[in-house]
């Protein structure tokens, strides 16, 4: 509280408490904004008040409320920075307290030509938060055909001050409520799409299928997945959808919901691939595509077969140390609707691990923007190759020991089918 408030006689600090507790007692800006407009004038003894709102993209005072405009006619009235009074003391931050409108050549007469209104003298105050001027607050008309007083600045001056830390106070509880609802949103969809992932782990004739998934954000855009298709065969499906969040995370939900389609139709793999690609082409946006593997294991026949849509190659670790890479053989999915997807068939023998994973893993930056690297995700996994599960500690902590701390900005995603080593 300033000095000069010191002075006022009771009766108009209690005017003053008494307007703060009325402005003070709601968090819509719109009411709190309409009490104001009620209140100076009512503090200031005036006939009438206006309130303009700095627009900070245009540099103009945009006519928020007056006592003597209706909604239509207040729309589009502006003052640009530096202009009228209102633009004067907007763009300088000091009261103007002016006697006579006539004999002073700022004023802005469109208004009373507007409304008939005749302005005599008039009463302009900044109106600011703790940061910035916002807007002006202003008095038209001290009654009794007097003028308005030193008392009467100081008293506005202080109003408006109580103003900007109310108007502050109420942006800020919006901007906290915002965020919470933005959080609560992605919440829930980080809930839903975790529902989208395999609840449980899969085990048929001593093959053992379990995936890893850490989004970088509360939703991401990578996805894996696993269906037996009969006794004999398993479809494994790691993606990652260009770009993040929750369009990413829909486009995903997306393909869940027509590979489990697919399967249950008995598509054959290379129908299954075709026919998903025109999907996600159809009902994607133009500027996502997704990099996918699916891989198609026959446990009867010890073998793959398998399309890599512009993803990062697959490997299967054999016991004895060979690295077989499943590198991409198409063109990512989403793009052409019409592009014919080919297959490639290799081995997968008993005594061997598949894994397959996202960028994530080995784009992971230090500090020093140094990646992981798909050389040292080799090197961990046949360290690892007779006790593959042992990669779902192991891996995670040495992709964050290589980050040394920096932020994860990538999903981390992957995927192991383990044959006969449990």
């Amino acid at each position: 509280m300033s000095q000069d408030i010191k002075t006022l006689p009771r009766e108009k600090l209690e005017a003053l408490i008494r307007a703060f507790e009325l402005i003070s007692s709601s968090f819509n800006p719109e009411e709190v904004l309409k009490i104001v407009l009620e209140q100076i004038s009512k503090l200031l003894n005036a006939e009438a008040g206006s309130i303009f709102l700095l627009d900070e993209r245009t540099n103009e005072l945009q006519l928020k409320y007056a006592t003597n405009l209706t909604n239509e006619e207040k729309k589009g009235i502006t003052v640009p920075l530096g202009k009228g009074l209102a633009g004067y003391v907007a763009e300088k931050g000091e009261i103007l307290n002016i006697k006579d409108v006539m004999e002073d050549n700022r004023f802005f007469s469109q208004i009373d030509e507007i409304t008939g209104f005749k302005t005599r003298n008039i009463l302009t105050v900044p109106l600011k938060n703790s940061e910035k001027i916002i807007g002006v607050l202003q008095a038209l008309n001290k009654k009794n055909q007097s003028s308005f007083t030193e008392e009467d600045e100081i008293l506005s001056m202080e109003f408006s001050r109580l103003v900007g830390l109310t108007l502050e106070k109420i942006y800020l509880h919006a901007q906290l409520l915002e965020k919470k609802s933005i959080e609560t949103d992605l919440m829930i969809a980080n809930s839903i799409q975790n529902l989208m992932l395999p609840s449980s782990d899969l085990i048929i004739k001593n093959t053992y299928i379990r995936g890893y998934y850490k989004p970088a954000n509360y939703v991401g855009g990578d996805y894996y997945d696993y269906f037996q298709v009969d006794e004999n065969k398993i479809l494994v499906v790691l993606a990652d959808v260009s770009g993040k969040g929750a369009q990413a995370s829909l486009i995903m939900m997306s393909v869940k919901a027509y590979l489990s389609s697919a399967i249950e139709s008995n598509l054959n793999f290379i129908t299954i691939s075709n026919k998903l690609n025109k999907f996600l082409a159809a009902h994607t946006p133009t500027d996502k595509f997704i990099t996918i593997f699916l891989g198609l294991i026959d446990l009867q026949q010890n073998k793959i077969q398998y399309i890599n849509s512009g993803h990062d190659p697959a490997l299967i670790i054999t016991n004895n140390g060979e690295v077989i890479e499943l590198k991409s053989n198409n063109i990512v999915m989403g793009v052409l609707d019409d592009f014919e997807f080919i297959s490639s068939e290799t081995a997968f023998p008993n005594n061997s691990f598949l894994f397959t994973y996202s960028d994530g893993l080995t784009e992971a930056h230090n500090h020093s923007n140094q990646v992981f690297g798909f050389e040292n995700l080799k090197k961990v996994l046949l360290e690892n190759k007779n006790y593959p599960l042992n990669l779902f500690q192991i891996l995670p902590e040495k992709i964050f020991e290589h980050a040394s701390g920096r932020e994860q900005f990538d999903d981390m995603t992957f995927l192991i089918v383990v044959r006969n080593l449990i």
